[in-house]
């Protein structure tokens, strides 16, 4: 019986033994991640607001008078003019007719003028004789008087009813072309309808809207980068021409941003983002979004790496995403390395390797 007992003993000591060995024999993992090292950037966030261009020199055209549109040469979207061609014309015939009438009556008038005119040089000769009395001769001035004040109104309803003719033809500003078309030939128009609008196009202009908390930061005469979805890779340089003093019912101030368009690639309604660059001036930390882990009780750690093979958790106070990253307010420092490929499956003081260049 002892000398079963011994060999349970021999044997169970030799399986305890052997499971030892091979526990022993386990290697120790190590994680292969990608890593970065921290530095400081005097870049804050960029700012990126969304406007639409239209043309910085844009006029609805009209008639200055009322009448049927006879011409219309403007009717077609796109279509360019110089300066001082015609772009539509109304039937004149109502204003010519008028002009005639008015020149009719300037003649009579003026026929009555010289006869009152000469009225008065003659009962002034008669009055000197003492032929006549006195109030004859201020009756015959009188009268002078009231042809000449009847001439010098005549004169000028027939300045005006040529003006009006004039008027019936509408010319092109300056150069440029037709963006969009209010009206048809043939229909008649009133005075002050908007006909076309019209647009040089040599220079674009944007809105938009800032908040109250950035327009003090904003200053006219500044550089800001515009671009367009219309134009991909195309980066433009515009100019804050504009800064409202006063803001909306959302308490946004209006900011214009002018664009130089002799190249004519802008058009006017294309949809764009203006981008300003940050303000602050101040240094900052920023890691890719990739590095920085979500807690479940709303904290953030980043892993930082020390000796060049552990890893430690490090909390860490994040601020605003940026193009170039997620601010670090608090919890690193520049020189620090954290990783920012392999951050889930990590734990606090474990090996790794690095896979790829140092970013």
């Amino acid at each position: 019986m002892n000398k079963v007992i011994l060999t349970v003993l021999c044997l169970s000591f030799l399986v305890v033994a052997g499971c030892k060995t091979k526990q022993g024999s386990v290697e120790e993992i190590i994680r292969p991640v990608k890593i970065m090292q921290v530095g400081e950037s005097l870049s804050d966030r960029q700012w990126t607001f969304s406007g639409t261009a239209e043309d910085a020199l844009e006029s609805e055209l009209s008639f200055r008078v009322g009448g049927k549109i006879i011409s219309f040469p403007g009717d077609q979207i796109g279509r360019k003019f110089s300066a001082g061609d015609v772009v539509a014309q109304l039937d004149p015939a109502d204003y010519e007719l008028e002009v005639n009438q008015i020149e009719a009556q300037l003649e009579q008038v003026r026929a009555n003028f010289t006869r009152a005119k000469a009225d008065v040089d003659r009962v002034a000769q008669l009055y000197d004789r003492k032929v006549i009395s006195k109030s004859e001769l201020d009756q015959a001035v009188a009268d002078f008087k009231s042809q000449e004040a009847h001439l010098n109104a005549t004169a000028k309803m027939l300045d005006i009813a040529r003006k009006k003719l004039k008027y019936t033809v509408l010319i092109a500003p300056f150069d440029g072309w037709v963006s969009k078309v209010n009206v048809n030939i043939h229909q008649n128009v009133q005075s002050g309808q908007g006909v076309i609008v019209f647009n040089a196009g040599r220079q674009m202009k944007m809105s938009i809207l800032l908040p109250d908390t950035l327009i003090s930061q904003v200053s006219e005469g500044e550089d800001v980068e515009v671009t367009f979805d219309a134009l991909p890779g195309k980066v433009m340089k515009g100019i804050v021409m504009e800064v409202g003093i006063g803001a909306n019912q959302r308490a946004s101030f209006p900011v214009k941003v002018y664009l130089n368009n002799s190249d004519k690639l802008l058009r006017s309604g294309m949809s764009g983002d203006v981008n300003f660059a940050g303000r602050t001036g101040s240094s900052h930390i920023f890691v890719p979004p990739s590095a920085v882990v979500g807690n479940p009780d709303g904290s953030n750690h980043v892993w930082v790496v020390e000796n060049s093979t552990i890893v430690k958790l490090r909390k860490v106070d994040i601020g605003s995403l940026s193009p170039i990253g997620v601010q670090i307010k608090e919890g690193l420092k520049a020189g620090e390395t954290v990783v920012t490929r392999g951050v889930h499956s990590l734990k606090d003081g474990m090996k790794v390797k690095t896979v790829g260049d140092l970013s």
